[in-house]
């Protein structure tokens, strides 16, 4: 029996088959490092003009320019330091700072410096001969002269300025209570937003996956109906299955871009910026910890504290109040001169003593009225307290449950993933055997998807309801620190190179004979020609170190595959070991692009004019497609994992179509 063609054979028996790769055999082994650009901090387009971002453009969000990478933690100082809420809560505190400052200037003498200066007429009703003499009778003479340096004050007898001072310091402590629920409650939204993100973005990511798979299987059936072999009604199916994926896309792309502007609108990071953020997967959370969170939490939360100090503060004021009715006691003290004349000043010179009792007698009630307004907000303020405390504990237990219950969530939802995973292949066998239609393998890899979007929901629950255990989230004391991940996508520009331009792969060229490969590697070993002409031969690492020109460029390499058509090479592809460093294939094909030094618009599998593909993996990949060949680039289909198969090819696209055209 011949054997059946080389593309054909990987499209059906290799389709899928990888997904079913335990997870935990897949060793992580070193893959290429992202060139320096890539690790900056923040990384402008024109500094790689030409050249795919390292990170996923929204077409239709803001424009672009820069990216930034953004912890968790980051995420909290970045929003505490923007939020207007929260700051107007710090100036709140900082206005009851002084008003604490002057209710203690109130117990401290007052000193001013009055000058006066009182000029009569002299009278017009005297004796001849006698002085002249002032006219009004309250005067001393006239021309006086003051000059005093006084001290008076309060002397606080009824206690009415101590209660003052309670007061203030009662609504200092209601302020600063006030600014840590502000930071809490601040900390807590960015933390959803943060997570909600991550959320938005994994979901975009298997949206895209799943179209990739609707896309593959409706040529699959279209290529089937051209050829006589296919039912005109399942290819129509496929295609519609194909353009509701689309749809699904485009939601999940809107999805993302609205999330990461929450996001900024919270830290002030420009919309001009993409943020990039961890990988979700990184650190599965444990229950490790939930010992700590007990009831006994819930008396430090600032809710409390904020309510408890206003009703001291209110007791303050009814104190204040019914002390008004006591006698008050003040004080004057004079130093200075009071003098008719300046000669001598000394004459007139002297110091004054002056105690003031003042006794209230009555004041129509006024005092009493505000005192037992002061009692009813402190018993108001009471009610409060209870009614908040049930809500506080209402809020920690079900955040516990919400918490303890991912932690289950996140073991089912890997095990339904790891299950459905298998189950793909199982309904791509049933389809190879005609029991099964297109559209069972599609809705199998939307299961799977679906099972991986609830294990990644899973984990973002966790976070989100245990950080609300936090009295002081901010702090993320219990957070895991997880370092971010650069994502990515392409910019609109064409490929400019043909098959002669191709470049080189440490010194493989598209188009050289068996004996000019061999030249390079003299250990080559190639496979006898197929019926449809095709030759293959594998590179091995050993084999790769062993030539010094090609050392530095395929270090990190594990394996090279070429195959040949008609005796030329019309496929080279270079495999990475198996690791889950990359944040996405975004970030993999920018940094292939630098490598190979090609630019052009990067597509993924769904926009490819030539949709032909060799196996699964090939479905999440992008391709740059240039005149008469294509650069492929991606990492693969992950797993829940985030296990990844770093790879790139070159491939002559004529040699492709000759292949099909001796298959059919």
């Amino acid at each position: 029996m011949k054997r059946k063609s080389v593309f054909k054979a990987r499209t059906t028996v290799l389709l899928l088959c990888l997904l079913c790769l335990p997870i935990s055999s897949r060793a992580q082994q070193p893959t290429p490092s992202p060139t320096p650009s890539m690790q900056e901090g923040e990384m402008r387009h024109e500094e790689r003009e030409g050249f795919p971002p390292p990170y996923y453009d929204y077409p239709f969000g803001s424009r672009t320019t820069t990216h930034r990478v953004l912890t968790v933690n980051e995420a909290v100082q970045l929003a505490l330091e923007n939020a207007a809420a929260y700051r107007q809560a710090q100036f709140d505190e900082r206005v009851a700072n002084e008003d604490v400052k002057q209710s203690r200037t109130a117990f401290l003498p007052q000193f001013t410096m009055p000058l006066a200066f009182n000029g009569t007429t002299d009278s017009q009703v005297r004796n001849p001969g006698d002085p002249l003499i002032y006219s009004f009778v309250s005067s001393s003479a006239i021309n006086e002269t003051i000059a005093f340096l006084n001290a008076s004050g309060p002397i606080d007898l009824s206690g009415r300025l101590r209660a003052a001072l309670r007061r203030s310091r009662a609504l200092l402590a209601a302020a600063h209570a006030g600014t840590l629920a502000a930071r809490r409650s601040l900390a807590i939204t960015t933390v959803d937003a943060y997570y909600g993100l991550v959320l938005a973005r994994q979901k975009r990511r298997l949206a895209d996956e799943t179209l990739a798979l609707a896309e593959a299987f409706a040529k699959i059936a279209e290529d089937a109906l051209r050829r006589g072999e296919g039912d005109e009604a399942e290819a129509e199916r496929a295609r519609g299955s194909a353009l509701l994926r689309r749809d699904e896309l485009e939601q999940a792309r809107a999805a993302e871009s609205a999330a990461m502007d929450v996001l900024r609108a919270l830290t002030g990071i420009d919309f001009s910026t993409h943020i990039a953020l961890s990988n979700i997967v990184d650190a599965v959370p444990t229950a490790e910890g939930f010992s700590n969170y007990t009831e006994e939490l819930i008396k430090t939360r600032p809710e409390l504290s904020q309510l408890d100090a206003l009703k001291r503060a209110a007791l303050a004021d009814r104190s204040a109040a019914l002390r008004e009715l006591l006698p008050q006691l003040s004080y004057s003290l004079n130093g200075g001169f009071d003098a008719a004349n300046f000669r001598p000043v000394g004459r007139f010179s002297g110091a004054q003593a002056i105690v003031s009792l003042n006794v209230p007698v009555f004041n129509w009630g006024a005092s009493r009225s505000r005192a037992t307004q002061a009692r009813l907000r402190a018993e108001s303020l009471d009610l409060q307290r209870e009614n908040t405390l049930r809500e506080l504990r209402a809020e920690f237990y079900t955040s516990r449950a919400n918490a303890l219950s991912a932690l289950e969530r996140i073991n089912y939802t890997r095990m339904a993933a790891d299950a459905l995973e298998r189950n793909i292949t199982l309904v791509f066998s049933r389809y190879r055997a005609k029991k099964a239609t297109i559209l069972d393998v599609i809705d199998a890899q939307s299961s799977y998807a679906s099972a991986r979007l609830a294990y990644y929901q899973a984990i973002g629950d966790y976070r989100t309801a245990r950080v609300r255990l936090e009295a002081d989230p901010s702090q993320m004391v219990r957070m895991e620190s997880i370092q971010p991940r650069v994502p990515g996508a392409a910019e609109p520009l064409k490929c400019g190179l043909n098959l002669q331009r191709a470049p080189d792969v440490g010194g493989l060229r598209l188009g050289m004979t068996i004996a000019q490969v061999q030249t390079l590697f003299p250990s080559l070993n190639v496979s006898a020609a197929s019926d449809i002409g095709v030759q293959s031969a594998t590179l091995k690492s050993s084999e790769l170190n062993n030539r010094t020109q090609t050392r530095t460029y395929f270090e990190g390499v594990e394996t090279v595959a070429l195959e040949f058509t008609d005796g030329r090479l019309s496929f080279i592809r270079v495999n990475y070991p198996a690791t889950n460093r990359w944040g996405s294939s975004d970030e993999f094909v920018a940094v292939t692009a630098e490598k190979l030094n090609v630019q052009g618009a990067w597509k993924r599998f769904y926009d490819w004019e030539n949709k032909t593909v060799r196996d699964i993996k090939d479905l999440r990949d992008q391709a740059l497609e240039c005149n008469g060949f294509r650069i492929v680039a991606g990492i693969g289909v992950e797993g829940t994992g985030g296990d990844q198969r770093p790879h790139f090819f070159f491939e002559d696209m004529k040699a492709v179509e000759a292949v099909e055209k001796r298959q059919k």
